[in-house]
C-alpha cells in the first residue's frame, strides 16, 4: 500500500519529489543513450546561459530562482566539464562571468532539438491546457509572498470565532478590563469604576435581544479575544445618538488577549460582526473608538469604516469617536 495515497495535501513534497527524480532519472537517461555529455541538472543554469551569455552568479541565481549556493555547484560541474568558463566582469571587479565555452556552444546546438522533444513530451505527459504550469506558477508566487513558515504558523493558531459559553463570560469580562485598563491615555479602573463594572459583567448584555458575545478560542479552548455584537442599535448602551439608527448593527468592546496580538484575531474579530450584520440584512454597522486604540481605529479604516463625526459622544473626559461602514 502506498502511503502517499492516505495523507492528501501531507504528500505534496514527497510525490514532487519522487516525480523529480523521475523526471531527472529518465532525462539523465535520455541524454546519455543520445551520447550527449548533460545532466537534468544542469538545465535551468545551462538553458539560461543559453540565451544570454556573460552573466554573474548572482544574475543567473536571480534569473531562473535557484539559491545562490546552487547555482554555484552546478556552474562548477559545468566548468568541470568544460562546458562554461569563469571570467573577470570588465564593469565590476569584484565579481566573475559565466558564459558558455567553444564545446558548450556546440552542446547547445545538439541539445535545442533535444529540449523541444522533452517539451512536447511534459505537455502531453502534464496534458495540453497548461493547467499544471499555471498552478505551480501560482504556488510559487504564493510561497514567495508568503513562506510556508508564515502559513503554517497562522493556520496552526488559527482560533475558531464563536458565540462565547456562558461558563466562560467572567473570564472574557475579566480579559476585557485587562486590555483596557493597560491602554494609554485610557482611564484607569479608580477613574470610572463603573465603566468597569460593566466591562467586568460584560456577559449580561447577551441577555438583551439580537445582542451576541463572541469570543475567539485557542485550540485548547482559551478564550483570545472577544466583541459584542448588537443586531439591533437600540440595545447598543452608548452615550450619543447611535442608539437611534435605524436598520443597522453594530458592535462594541473588541478586545484582544497580549498573548495573542499579531495575529489578526482584532480583524477576525470585526469580520465576524460584519458578516453577521450581512445575515440580518442591515444597512450598515455601527461603531466607536478613542485616542488611545490607535490600532483599532487604523484596522477599522482599512476595512473600510469612515468617520462619522454626528455619531461622536465624551464619555466623561474621554472622547469617543463614530464610524460607519455601509453594507
Amino acid at each position: 500500500m502506498n502511503i502517499l495515497n492516505d495523507i492528501g495535501y501531507l504528500s505534496i513534497g514527497s510525490r514532487l519529489r519522487r516525480i523529480y527524480e523521475k523526471l531527472q532519472i529518465d532525462g539523465d537517461k535520455i541524454y546519455s543513450e543520445l551520447g550527449l555529455n548533460f545532466k537534468s541538472s544542469w538545465f535551468a543554469v545551462f538553458y539560461a546561459l543559453s540565451k544570454q551569455d556573460n552573466q554573474s552568479i548572482t544574475q543567473l541565481a536571480n534569473q531562473i530562482a535557484f539559491t545562490h549556493i546552487t547555482v554555484k555547484n552546478i556552474v562548477r560541474e559545468l566548468e568541470a566539464s568544460k562546458l562554461v568558463k569563469i571570467t573577470a566582469n570588465k564593469t565590476d571587479k569584484r565579481s566573475k562571468v559565466v558564459s558558455l565555452t567553444p564545446k558548450g556552444e556546440q552542446l547547445k546546438i545538439k541539445l535545442l532539438p533535444v529540449w523541444e522533444s522533452f517539451g512536447r513530451t511534459l505537455k502531453d505527459l502534464f496534458q495540453v491546457d497548461n493547467t499544471f504550469i499555471n498552478a505551480l506558477t501560482e504556488i510559487d508566487q504564493l510561497l514567495e509572498a508568503k513562506p510556508l513558515a508564515s502559513r503554517f504558523k497562522e493556520s496552526h493558531n488559527k482560533a475558531s470565532i464563536i458565540n462565547a459559553h456562558p461558563k466562560d463570560y467572567k473570564a472574557i469580562g475579566q480579559l476585557m478590563v485587562e486590555v483596557y485598563s493597560q491602554l494609554d491615555g485610557f482611564p484607569k479602573p479608580d477613574e470610572m469604576p463603573r465603566y468597569y463594572e460593566f466591562l467586568q459583567n460584560v456577559g449580561e448584555l447577551t441577555q438583551k435581544p439580537q445582542t451576541e458575545l463572541f469570543a475567539t478560542y485557542s485550540r485548547d479552548n482559551k478564550v483570545l479575544g472577544a466583541v459584542v455584537f448588537f443586531g439591533d442599535m437600540q440595545y447598543y448602551s452608548s452615550g450619543g445618538r447611535a442608539m437611534k439608527e435605524k436598520n443597522s448593527a453594530g458592535f462594541r468592546l473588541l478586545a484582544v488577549s497580549p498573548e495573542a496580538r499579531g495575529l489578526g484575531l482584532g480583524r477576525e474579530l470585526t469580520q465576524k460582526c460584519i458578516d453577521r450584520a450581512k445575515e440580518l440584512g442591515v444597512k450598515q454597522v455601527v461603531i466607536h473608538t478613542t485616542k488611545a486604540m490607535e490600532t483599532a481605529w487604523s484596522m477599522y479604516e482599512k476595512i473600510g469604516f469612515i468617520r462619522a463625526r454626528e455619531l461622536d459622544f465624551n464619555q466623561g473626559d474621554l472622547e469617543v469617536f463614530g464610524f460607519r461602514l455601509s453594507l
